[in-house]
């Protein structure tokens, strides 16, 4: 009872959790600050201050303060406070009452709900104490007419919470901070004071400074403060006293740049910007203005940042100074998505938006939070956080926060919201076979969003209503839903297929497992079962009872399935798919039953539905306009009834409040009326109709157009000037109107035009239209319309009016006049009249006609405003200066400057330099010089070529259209000299020209491509590039090499491969080999050159195709089919197109049958070849696995093997019975045994026993019994005495009957002879195992063992045991325990006796390798195996190893009787052996082989070979250095002059030269004498030589006698190794040892003179064949590697011991292990090629012995003529050898020289050749 009480209670709380849990998450919104606040708060003790924070959310956010370490913010009595509104007070406090911690700390806001949290910015607050402090002023003198500065100077520890306000002209002039100043005072926005124009009657003026506390807004004023004006006589150049080195303001902020310098006269001052390319001067504009000193920059924008350079001059000089200016730009951050969900298991990914003013911007400083805690770095790339495989625990609030440099932070928030994830079983039970009786309990555990709810079946079906079963079901903390099915008293009918289905509205999860109760079958009541027309209907047998033999099902009395649809599972469950109505209703029957025979059936009834088909709606969507009718029809076209058929708009049932209705015209037809339609009726309206089968749904979307209708209607506006302005305009509809704005262009009822996105105009997304910085030209009507297509649409025009204060189109503008005439002085200002205008010289005395006889002035009304003029008459040179025009009006004042210059002859220009050089052009740049009396029109630049043997006329250029003070001068020669200078020409004249600048022109990248280009294929992955150097006069520069770039043509890629090769520098042919291509195909081919600079133009592409080569892949999709018993059908499919490497002529098909004898046959390997891509094996063994291999192959050869594939044949009859007996074993009983087929050709499964009795020749009784195939005996009892009974046996496969065996007979007797009824033979065993022999007999006989003729007794081997039924074991098998096993019985009646040849399988032992020839990279060798172990061989193992090195192992066929190892080092030893493997184990290594490749460290060229010296130059053949086998790697090469200094310092050329032709020296002395040292490095060794060579004289003679005779003292190659030194030394030693010991040897060395003699002539010989050999191919080779051997001339493979190579070691005798030392010959050659011997093997997995020895050797001809440098070595061999050179050895271990690289005293440069 109290577990009935314990579920109730959990299915309570279950239902209510959820039931109230999942509408209120529905409604759940993260927390989001309404108000942040802000990142720093200053305040006084005397005030007070408060931080304001408030949030938003679903439910309402709680809102915190903590501390900056996390820690809660608490209330401190009379110091903080936390109002409940998420305000943090902190009050006003004395002095003594400062706490750092509450009153100079970070605060941080913090918002939560149920979501999540958020965390605010870093909020700095900082407390201060109020102070008493007092101002002063510092003054900064200044000469007159310039300008003074007075600073206010503020007490450090309150300088930055006070600013000046203002200035104090005394006695009550207030002078307040500008950006343009009133010409003569102007108060920068930083506080200091500027006095222009410095007179004398300025010292006697006073000036104080206004200051004020930011946060008390204490007002404290200095004391007052005179100028001085300092006195200068004579000129001084001018110096920058003062500027402002950094300026920060913030966008849309105004920015003054302060320049300020002293000099004697006055110093005219000039603005750049360094943002461009280049300085570009500053001109003045809207926003700009030139002050002298100053330049303002109003409304500054991000384009404003960046370097700017004042300069000040005068005729003594200038100065400059550099000026930054930053522009703070507001960032705005947003995260999208700003809400994201996402299902359990799925992948979050947000990213942070960091813009400015709508553009993105670069890299921050970005950090994320989860719920207000930092995250780690893990899972964020740059601005992007990614949240994998999302869980519960990753659900929340997350925010990016974005750090400035400049210390101020912002933020964006964003919610993780877990979607929907389907139920996943966490735990399930499991299958359980029970007696009756015990409780049982089934578990099943499962997760997922929404919680999932699980439900119990059993057999498909609820489960049992008895008070047995009990169901209970809860959900843990974490969201888990746990769910038990309780059996308190386990039944048969308790069994069956229990499932628990996991459920929520994101998917179902469902398993299943039997409860098996042992008990006789027993099927639980069906009930009536409703099954959907059309779907699949699965009905399971509620059987219970274990075990279950079968289960079957009927209908009508008929056993199913019975129709196509039909069918039984394995389960027993009958499934029906898909159902008919007619067909599939009714009633089924199913009925089980055990092994015993019982059974029990039970019917139940199945009812088939049809499901409703809607007829679809004539479109997707119905668009009407407002007003219209519409009406939908909803028409069921199939379904039974009763029928439901109910309407819904947007998933909701009609409201009668809708104003529509629906009329029911009968059981299948619904019509949906709207009588008029209004904007609230868009939306998705939907037909349901339902019946028992199903609900189906059908719907259709309704836009209603409604005409646009104004939200915010927009009225007339008025804007100060240089003022923004918003006009407003909103309107909705649906569609959604389009606003558009349009500005009249003339009056209000004429033509409009339409408002486009532009500076300073924004069109926003809400339909308003922003202004920014309004000046007059935007005034005037303006018209905003909205339409949506629905109607004519709506507009309003409205009138906006600038009030505009007096303006200047410019700031300043400049007048020139000649000495002696009239200046006219003009200015136009605009603005609302009345407008005053007052004339100004230097910005502080007023100009009055009466007063200046010299003057006079004009002024006339315009339409913008006023026009005034200013005559000068009679100008001169004290006329020159600024002038300033005043106006003002109502609305404000403005001024502009009018500088006037009287011109007179300008001076010429200074500092001419070359600001660029290239290779065709050249940038000039220079400084004005300038009196403030000349007027410069124009530049003339003059060049010409500064060539000393040719002198040219001075071409000239202009440089006008303003003046600038740089020139570009284009088409110029590259690489040429040129002579430039500059001339100023103003209205009065030209100027001397400036000094002359002399240039040379920069190198210039090729311009043609080279010539001639070919390619040709040497072997399938090589080909040979040739070409010839572009043209001379398109080389633009030394060619310093080429690249050969190159691809395949069928790729369709563009992009080349290329490969950079050295050049000559002369402009010589070029070649190449490209090696590692694929086989047989085309390329395409380009070649550019390059020189210093870079690459020129590419050549026109070529194209040629590598060889042809065998198949580098084996056929693919190789499958196999067994026809009959003995035939296979195989198909392939050809290799990749890319792996064909030529043309396929056909395939071969190697096939063998893997057949587990002791010595398979020799002929059971065998091939076949065809040019289809399928055949038919016939002619095979009958059921036998086959391995078979394909290949394909071209014309030059076969190609790559595929991987075994097994095919097994079909199975047939079997043969015959190998043999039977039949012996008596007593009067009434006959013993029959036989043999199994030797050839079963299957699967035996019975075997048939005939039996006839014979009375004579009549034959009485013929029977025949079935055995099973396990039985190969038989004891016949029962039978009549005296009588002759015959048997026979066949055996049986799945095909059929087989042959029988012989027929055996036997006549019943009451005398039992002693018979053996086993059978003898071979046994076959692996070593180490257990056989037993039997010996089984009848008549109860004495028993003995003979092993070959000797009895064996009990106990006499020590691994063997009789046994009492006569069957001999042995145990842990050997060798030696094969042979012939005898069995003998007697009994006295009769004796017989049976052999076993029992073979023991053993490891195989070691096989016997020979090496037959080794090159530079390669190693064959040739094996034969030896003893097998009495087991075919399996396979190979090749183990190799480098001296030193790793061993390397490498698996062998079995076939195989030959390898050749490829890609060895050249010049190395290798130690190789070889085992081999059969069934049983592997046999022990060969005897260990050291061989070595071909090659040695490189020898030494003769110097005449090897240097060719010039004037200046030598030229060192490269090629001339002989390898001796091993291809070089690299060279180092230094060279020195001799001196009489004996250390004199080598320079260094290069310390990794790679191999080429030749290389030339430059630079060098001429008739000088120099030694040359060079190393060259190979893999097998380093060898060093010294040369001596003398250069020529300058006129190319030979050098002076002397210098040749001291030169040839030093020709001899010296050799710098010091392991040749060390040996020399030795064998001197050596020899000295020599003859002493002649002495006491004499007779001993006269005995073996003769064979001394021998050899010694032999080696000499030897070692002089050789050396001419090596010398005539050294001369003839260069780096070349023959990759093929072509066979012409009689070529033939080397047949002879005298062939095989000098390096290899070969094992002498086959039995034993000795080993000869690798023999050294004299300098090989460097032939790279294997020859192969290619023979099949004699015997299965054996090797045949090496070929025969022939006594005839040939040798290969050398060429022995000279080099010359025309034609020194075969092409391919050249070529060959820079490509192998550079493919191979790229990316070695470079020489490390420790000489001094002496480049600053020899200009060295290297031209390859």
């Amino acid at each position: 009872m109290w577990i009935s009480s314990r579920f109730f209670v959990i299915f309570l709380l279950l239902h209510l959790d959820t039931t109230c849990s999942e509408p209120f998450e529905a409604h759940l919104r993260g927390p989001g600050f309404v108000m942040e606040p802000p990142g720093r708060v200053e305040f006084s003790n005397s005030s007070g201050g408060w931080l304001d924070c408030s949030a938003s959310g679903s439910p309402q956010p709680t809102v915190d303060w903590v501390h900056a370490d996390g820690s809660a913010v608490t209330e401190i009595h009379g110091v903080r406070r936390v109002l409940r509104n998420g305000t943090l007070v902190l009050m006003p406090f004395a002095a003594a009452a400062y706490h750092q911690d509450v009153h100079n700390t970070i605060y941080r806001c913090i918002a939560s709900n149920s979501v999540g949290r958020i965390v605010s910015r870093d909020v700095q607050v900082r407390a201060v104490v109020a102070q008493a402090y007092k101002v002063d002023v510092e003054v900064l003198s200044a000469s007159r007419g310039c300008t003074a500065i007075l600073r206010c100077v503020v007490p450090t520890f309150v300088k930055e919470l006070v600013r000046v306000v203002s200035w104090v002209h005394e006695p009550a002039i207030y002078i307040y901070p500008s950006l343009q100043g009133d010409g003569k005072f102007h108060l920068l926005p930083t506080g200091e004071l500027l006095i222009h124009n410095l007179q004398e009657s300025d010292e006697s003026q006073s000036f104080r400074c206004r200051s004020m506390h930011r946060l008390t807004r204490q007002v404290v004023v200095s004391s007052p403060t005179r100028l001085r004006i300092n006195s200068h006589r004579g000129i001084i150049s001018p110096s920058v006293v003062e500027h402002t080195a950094h300026v920060q303001v913030s966008q849309d902020e105004g920015a003054v740049l302060l320049c300020v310098a002293q000099g004697c006269p006055s110093p005219e001052y000039s603005w750049y910007t360094h943002n461009g390319a280049g300085p570009l001067p500053v001109l003045s504009g809207p926003r700009v203005r030139l002050l002298g000193p100053i330049l303002a920059i109003e409304a500054v924008t991000g384009e404003d940042s960046g370097v700017y350079k004042c300069t000040a001059g005068n005729v003594g000089g200038e100065a400059s100074a550099e000026l930054r200016l930053t522009v703070a730009t507001p960032i705005q951050v947003e995260i999208s998505p700003n809400v994201l969900s996402v299902h359990m298991g799925g992948t979050a990914e947000f990213r942070c938006l960091v813009t400015s003013n709508g553009s993105p911007v670069g890299m921050q400083n970005i950090l994320w939070y989860k719920d207000g805690r930092q995250l780690p770095s893990s899972g964020r790339v740059e601005d992007t956080l990614v949240v994998p495989r999302v869980s519960r625990e990753n659900r929340g609030m997350y925010q990016c926060v974005v750090r400035r440099p400049e210390g101020d932070t912002f933020q964006a928030t964003a919610e993780l919201q877990l979607g929907d994830a389907p139920p996943v079983l966490l735990y399930s039970f499991i299958e359980q076979t029970l007696q009756p009786g015990p409780a049982v309990s089934l578990k099943c555990s499962a997760a997922g969003n929404p919680t999932p709810q699980i439900s119990w079946t059993l057999d498909g079906f609820p489960l049992p209503s008895n008070g047995r079963f009990m169901i209970g079901q809860y959900i843990t903390v974490h969201g888990d839903v746990i769910s038990h099915v309780n059996i308190s008293h386990v039944m048969v009918e308790d069994g069956g297929e229990y499932a628990c289905n996991a459920e929520n509205r994101a998917g179902r999860v469902l398993h299943a497992a039997r409860l098996n109760i042992y008990g006789l079958p027993y099927i639980r009541l069906i009930p009536k079962v409703t099954a959907v027309s059309g779907e699949t209907l699965n009905l399971k047998c509620p059987v219970a009872g274990y075990p279950i033999e079968e289960i079957h099902w009927e209908r009508g009395g008929r056993e199913l399935p019975d129709d196509i649809r039909q069918r039984v599972q394995p389960d027993g469950s009958l499934t029906i798919s898909p159902v008919q109505k007619n067909s599939d209703s009714g009633v089924y029957t199913c009925w089980a039953r055990n092994k015993q025979g019982h059974s029990a059936r039970r019917s139940g009834e199945v009812t088939v539905i049809v499901p409703p088909k809607l007829s679809p709606f004539q479109t997707n969507i119905l668009q009407l306009n407002m007003g219209d009718r519409a009406s939908l029809t909803c028409s069921v076209v199939k379904g039974d009834l009763p029928l439901t058929i109910n309407w819904r708009k947007d998933g909701r049932p009609i409201d009668p409040t809708q104003h529509m209705s629906v009329k029911q015209v009968d059981q299948y037809n619904s019509i949906l009326v709207i009588e008029n339609l209004g904007s609230d009726h868009t939306g998705n309206y939907s037909c349901v109709v339902r019946n028992s089968a199903a609900e189906v749904e059908n719907s259709q979307a309704l836009l209603v157009n409604v005409p646009p209708r104004w939200i915010v209607e927009p009225v007339d506006a008025n804007v100060e000037r240089n003022r923004h302005i918003m006009l407003h305009c909103q309107a909705q509809g649906v569609p959604t109107p389009s606003i558009v704005w349009k500005k009249a262009t003339g009056s209000k009822s004429g033509e409009y035009e339409e408002v486009r996105e532009r500076p300073f105009t924004k069109l926003l997304g809400n339909g308003s239209l922003l202004l920014q910085h309004v000046k007059e030209d935007r005034e005037g009507f303006y018209l905003c319309q909205a339409n949506n297509g629905i109607g004519t649409g709506i507009g309003k025009v409205i009138q906006l009016k600038v009030n505009s204060s007096p303006y200047f189109s410019s700031t300043s503008r400049s007048v020139m006049v000649k000495k002696g005439d009239t200046a006219l002085l003009q200015c136009a200002v605009s603005g609302d009249k009345p407008i005053n205008i007052v004339w100004m010289r230097s910005g502080k005395n007023t100009l009055n006609p009466s007063t200046n006889y010299k003057i006079s002035v004009k002024q006339e009304a315009t339409p913008d405003g006023v026009s005034a003029e200013l005559q000068i008459r009679t100008v001169d040179a004290t006329d020159s200066g600024p002038y300033f025009c005043r106006a003002s009006n109502l609305y404000g004042n403005d001024q502009q400057l009018v500088q006037l210059q009287v011109q007179e002859p300008p001076l010429p220009p200074s500092v001419l330099e070359a600001a660029m050089i290239s290779s065709r052009s050249v940038n000039l740049k220079w400084q004005p010089k300038s009196l403030g009396t000349g007027d410069v029109t124009k530049y003339l630049v003059e060049f010409r070529e500064a060539d000393p043997l040719f002198v040219e006329q001075w071409q000239q250029i202009e440089v006008k259209d303003p003046p600038h003070f740089n020139a570009l001068i284009e088409n110029l020669k590259p690489a040429t000299r040129y002579a430039f200078r500059v001339i100023a020409e103003g209205s009065a004249g030209r100027s001397a020209p400036s000094q002359e600048l002399i240039v040379r022109t920069e190198p210039q990248r090729p311009a043609g491509p080279p010539l001639s280009l070919s390619a040709r294929p040497l072997s399938s992955t090589e080909l040979l590039i040739s070409w010839v150097a572009p043209l001379p006069e398109l080389r633009h520069g030394d060619i310093q090499g080429y690249n050969v770039g190159y691809k395949l043509s069928s790729s369709g890629n563009t992009v080349y491969n290329f490969t950079s090769i050295s050049g000559d520098g002369d402009g010589g042919n070029g070649e190449l080999l490209l090696s590692g291509l694929a086989k047989f195909a085309r390329y395409t081919v380009v070649v550019q050159a390059f020189n210093q600079v870079g690459p020129g133009p590419l050549s026109e592409p070529t194209a040629a195709q590598t060889m042809e080569d065998v198949p580098s892949r084996p056929p693919e999709d190789v499958r196999c089919a067994a026809l009959s018993s003995q035939s296979l059908q195989v198909s392939w499919q050809p290799p990749p197109i890319y792996h064909t490497n030529g043309l396929l002529q056909g395939y071969k098909l190697i096939f063998e049958p893997i057949i587990d004898d002791i010595q398979p046959s020799k002929d059971e390997v065998e091939s076949r070849k065809t040019t289809a891509l399928t055949m038919v094996l016939t002619g095979l063994r009958k059921y036998t696995n086959y391995s078979i291999q394909v290949l394909a192959h071209t014309r030059m050869g076969d190609g790559a093997v595929s991987k075994p594939l097994f095919c097994h044949s079909e199975e047939d009859v079997p043969e015959a019975p190998a043999d039977i007996k039949v012996v008596s074993s007593s009067s009434q009983s006959l013993y029959i045994s036989w043999l199994a087929p030797t050839e079963p050709n299957g699967v035996i499964t019975k075997y048939s026993l005939y039996t006839r009795v014979v009375n004579g020749r009549e034959e009485l009784n013929n029977e025949k019994r079935s055995l099973p195939s396990q039985q190969a005996y038989y004891e016949a009892k029962g039978l009549h005495p005296h009588m002759e009974y015959q048997f026979w046996v066949t055996a049986s496969t799945r095909v059929g009957e087989g042959k029988s065996s012989r027929v055996s007979s036997q006549i019943t007797t009451n005398r039992v002879p002693a018979r053996i009824i086993s059978f003898g033979g071979p046994v076959v065993r692996p070593w180490r195992s257990t056989v037993t022999l039997p010996c089984t007999a009848v008549g109860k006989p004495k028993r003995e063992w003979f092993k070959s003729d000797v009895a064996l007794r009990q106990g006499g081997m020590h691994n063997s045991q009789m046994l009492d039924s006569g069957d001999l074991i042995i145990s842990s098998l050997q060798l030696a325990d094969g042979g012939n096993y005898s069995c003998q019985v007697d009994n006295g009646i009769g004796t017989d006796r049976l052999t076993h040849t029992l073979l023991v399988q053993v490891p195989p032992t070691s096989p016997t390798l020979y090496v037959t020839s080794a090159t530079s990279s390669s190693i064959l060798m040739h094996w034969k195996c030896g003893f097998t172990g009495n087991a075919p061989i399996t396979g190979y193992t090749l183990f190799y190893r480098r001296a030193n090195g790793n061993t390397d192992e490498m698996q062998l066929s079995r076939h195989a009787s030959s390898h050749e190892l490829k890609g060895l080092v050249c010049g190395s030893t290798y130690q190789i052996n070889l085992s081999a493997q059969n069934k049983v184990g592997t046999s022990p290594p060969s005897t260990m082989l050291h061989v070595r490749t071909q090659g040695q460290s490189p020898g030494h060229p003769a110097s005449t070979a090897l240097l060719a010296p010039n004037s200046t130059s030598l030229l060192v053949r490269l090629h001339s250095w002989p390898d001796n086998g091993c291809p070089l790697l690299y060279f180092v090469l230094q060279y020195r002059a001799v001196t009489e200094e004996p250390d004199a310092e080598w320079v260094l050329v290069s310390n990794a030269l790679k191999p080429q032709r030749r290389v030339v020296v430059n630079n060098l002395r001429p008739s000088t004498l120099y030694q040359l040292r060079m190393e060259a490095h190979n893999v097998a060794g380093i060898s060093q030589a010294d040369f001596s060579f003398v250069t020529l004289t300058k006129d190319g003679d030979p050098p002076p006698p002397g210098i040749m005779h001291r030169g040839h003292r030093h020709t001899t190659v010296v050799l710098g190794n010091i392991n040749l030194l060390i040996p020399t030394i030795a064998s001197v030693l050596g020899l000295i040892c020599t003859i002493i010991m002649v002495i006491v040897c004499y007779r001993h060395m006269l005995k073996n003179a003769q064979p001394l003699a021998e050899q010694s002539n032999h080696i000499q010989k030897e070692s002089l064949e050789n050396r001419a050999n090596s010398e005539a191919a050294q001369r003839e080779r260069y780096y070349a590697t023959i990759h093929k051997v072509s066979m012409q001339n009689n070529d033939k493979i080397p047949e002879t011991s005298e062939d095989i190579s000098p390096y290899a070691t070969f094992q002498l005798s086959e039995a034993g292990g000795n080993m000869s030392q690798p023999h050294h010959g004299g300098p090989a050659n460097t032939l790279l090629h294997s020859f192969m011997y290619h023979e099949r093997a004699l015997a299965e997995g054996c090797s045949s012995p090496p070929p025969a020895a022939s006594k005839n050797r040939r040798r290969h001809s050398r060429k022995t003529e000279p080099e010359s440098e025309e034609s020194e070595s075969d092409q391919d061999q050249l070529t060959s050898s820079r490509t192998e050179s550079s493919n191979q050895h790229e990316g070695k271990i470079k020489h490390n020289s420790r000489l001094i690289q002496h480049f600053p005293n020899h200009n060295i440069s290297i031209t390859y050749l």
